[in-house]
């Protein structure tokens, strides 16, 4: 625990100047740095990000669509500290949230978990199947949240949410409430994304909104103006949002998203790869995924009941996503053909009673995940996953907000968690079973040392059963490395302590903190006499601090700035096989110390504004066996550092017109996201468009 007295010391030093600094200085308002109003993900209903002891953030997707003009909804957490945005192809994003990512990272969209049972360890697409342009803001919860969202929920978790329906007047029979459409062009992307979305309202008893989006990507120029061949890809997408306001505050919810995205390669495998740095690349002729997710919800709300129940939350939903693979020869002729389609139902009842100890939050949960998994060109062989495969998991969890005199707060919380895994004809096993089941717990104390400033602590525990892609998944990852299906797995565990500081005023905000995450039983690939195996390794750990502030420096201007810093490592064996004998090495794919430091400025009339802002990144040479044996997307010693410049600015027109206009990557550096297969791009020129109607 050496090292975890160490990164707590430092933060504690960087706590106390950060906030003594910021909190002790006399600036003037300015209403754009205001912290957003409130979020959900750390305790399940509305709280001001003030209140919370938790590193969380609010990301108000409107407002960054006009400001950094994302690409995708993933893009949107590129500002966030301790998020890293890996991308394996340029349509595959995987968030790493404190150095973990796939499946131990948990993204819910309006009550819908995408996670299910096939998410492989280390990065996954599948966060590209939410829309770009139909969902309104992300909370983003940084640490082990499993107590309230599930047995995956250990490096963090993101919450998309669509806002709420506008309310018509009764006996006013139907009423506009306005919609919008948008458009983002991209030089270097070669891409047009287009989206437009209206609503309506029924008197007071009926809300309903549609959206549409569709967007195409070129292929990718990235620095020194170098072409990417393959990168090209589509996707699109559309939702319907609706809602019933019964009498007493009750409301039904209803939902239903569609997205699908066609030839998307993952070119690092190819031999249309682009050399980096000593980058080597693959022999395949195209390495192809399509996608299509659909998912619907019903869910019933009663808020703000009197009496002992004061919040009713009940809800069903289904979700299936479709994954197509394929691999094809420098010839033309198919290699591999392998599709797997996912079907998941979902079930949930949450309920807050007001008392006089507290707060609760209570409730249960379920999801079952339903696999089939199949080889086109061989019926008879296992495809990526065992097929007819079931995963399900059952929670049951409470909560207590706690106040304690004047200034202090307790959020405590326990959960009971049953995974159950059943998959059939799986390579070398035949039938396969597994049960695991445990009881999670964590704690946070809040500090409001004066009405604008809060410390806090928090301890929280994490754990994560296996799940079908460890115990069946049949396929290559990393550059040539290979997995095969593995029983007799244990669940992971993790025990997170955190330490942080945020203050928050007319002159701006400061959040700061720091984390070590004790890591037990992490399942690692790894061979054995040069076999595929799957092993339960001993410890680890991950450490690091986040700082994100933002103050007024005159009339107009602000300055804003982030840092990320983290490291861990794990007992594992060398060059990952078992004959080879143990040793610690660094964990795969650590984040290097990076962050980003801007000046914006806006018009006293709110119309104009103009941002300069530099992104940077060190040289991340902490590398695990894994990734050095990963030569096709990490280069030998390790990924170089880069620093870019974007200008944005941005015009209000009118009241329902809105332009922002960027270059991005001012000097054409040619750089790369550690881990990632595929190049930044280069000098780019965006320009977005907004009408209200």
């Amino acid at each position: 625990m050496g090292e975890c007295s160490t990164g707590m010391a430092v933060c504690l030093s960087l706590v106390v100047s950060c906030v003594s600094g910021f909190a002790g200085t006399s600036l003037q308002s300015q209403d754009d740095m205001a912290l957003p109003e409130c979020v959900v993900v750390a305790t399940s209903h509305e709280r001001e990000p003030m209140d919370t002891p938790a590193t969380v953030t609010a990301v108000d997707l409107e407002r960054l669509r006009l400001e950094r003009q994302p690409r995708t909804l993933t893009d949107a957490l590129s500002g966030v500290p301790g998020v890293m945005l890996q991308k394996t192809g340029y349509g595959m994003t995987s968030p790493y949230l404190r150095g973990v990512t796939g499946q131990r990272v948990v993204l819910v969209a309006d009550g819908i978990r995408l996670n299910t049972t096939i998410l492989r360890e280390g990065p996954n697409q599948y966060w590209n199947l939410l829309g770009s342009y139909l969902y309104d803001e992300l909370d983003v919860l940084m640490g082990p949240a499993s107590v309230l969202y599930g047995s995956d929920a250990i490096g963090g978790v993101v919450l998309a949410r669509t806002r709420p329906l506008a309310q018509g007047d009764a006996d006013a029979g139907w009423q506009w409430f306005g919609g919008e459409a948008i458009a983002r062009w991209s030089s270097a992307e070669h891409s047009l994304s287009e989206a437009v979305s209206g609503n309506l309202a029924w008197n007071d008893t009926f809300g309903l909104r549609l959206a549409l989006e569709r967007q195409d990507f070129g292929e990718l120029r990235t620095g020194d103006n170098t072409g990417n061949p393959t990168t090209n890809y589509g996707q699109w997408g559309g939702a319907i949002r609706a809602t019933w306001w019964l009498e007493d505050g009750q409301a039904i919810h209803v939902g239903y998203d569609h997205y699908d995205q066609d030839d998307i390669d993952r070119v690092h495998k190819t031999v249309d790869y682009v050399p980096w740095h000593g980058t080597t690349g693959g022999s395949d002729g195209r390495r192809v995924f399509d996608h299509e997710r659909n998912a619907a919800f019903l869910r019933y709300e009663w808020n703000d009941r009197e009496g002992w129940l004061r919040d009713i939350d009940l809800g069903v939903a289904w979700q299936q996503i479709f994954q197509h693979y394929r691999r094809y020869r420098t010839n033309g002729l198919i290699r591999e053909d392998q599709p797997t389609r996912v079907d998941s139902f979902g079930t949930w009842l949450h309920l807050t009673s007001p008392s006089a100890f507290g707060t609760w939050t209570y409730g249960a949960d379920w999801w079952g995940d339903y696999v089939d998994s199949w080889n086109e060109l061989d019926p008879s062989a296992q495809g990526e996953f065992g097929d007819n495969s079931t995963y399900q998991t059952l929670g049951l969890f409470v909560q207590n907000e706690l106040p304690l005199g004047e200034q202090f707060e307790l959020i405590s919380a326990l959960r009971y968690s049953y995974v159950d895994l059943e998959a059939r004809n799986v390579q070398d096993y035949g039938d396969m079973r597994g049960n695991w089941d445990a009881l999670t717990a964590s704690g946070r104390l809040a500090w409001h040392v004066r009405p604008d400033t809060m410390l806090f602590v928090g301890l929280a525990q994490g754990f994560r059963a296996p799940n079908l892609a460890d115990c069946t998944r049949l396929g290559e990852y990393a550059s040539e490395s290979f997995e095969a299906p593995a029983g007799e797995l244990e669940e992971e565990r993790f025990l997170t302590y955190e330490l942080g500081a945020k203050t928050q005023g007319t002159w701006g905000h400061v959040l700061v903190s720091a984390y070590y995450t004790a890591i037990h039983d992490r399942i690692g690939r790894l061979t054995l006499d040069g076999d595929p195996i799957k092993r339960n390794l001993d410890d680890g750990h991950i450490q690091g601090i986040e700082l994100q502030a933002e103050g007024k420096v005159g009339a107009g201007f602000a300055v804003f700035g982030s840092l990320t810093w983290q490291e861990g490592s794990e007992d594992t064996y060398v060059d990952g096989e078992i004959l080879l004998g143990e040793t610690e090495r660094y964990l795969s794919r650590l984040a290097p110390l990076s962050g980003e430091a801007g000046l914006r400025w806006r018009s006293a009339n709110q119309r104009l504004w103009a941002e300069a802002c530099l992104r940077w990144a060190d040289r991340q040479d902490k590398l695990s066996d894994e990734d050095l044996a990963d030569t096709q997307r990490i280069p030998p010693g390790g990924t170089p550092g880069y620093g870019v410049v974007d200008l944005r600015g941005g015009w209000r027109i009118d009241d329902r017109t809105d332009l922002a206009v960027a270059v991005e990557n001012l000097g054409d550096k040619d750089y790369r996201i550690h881990g990632s297969g595929v190049n930044e791009p280069g000098r780019n020129l965006v320009v977005t468009l907004r009408r209200r109607f």
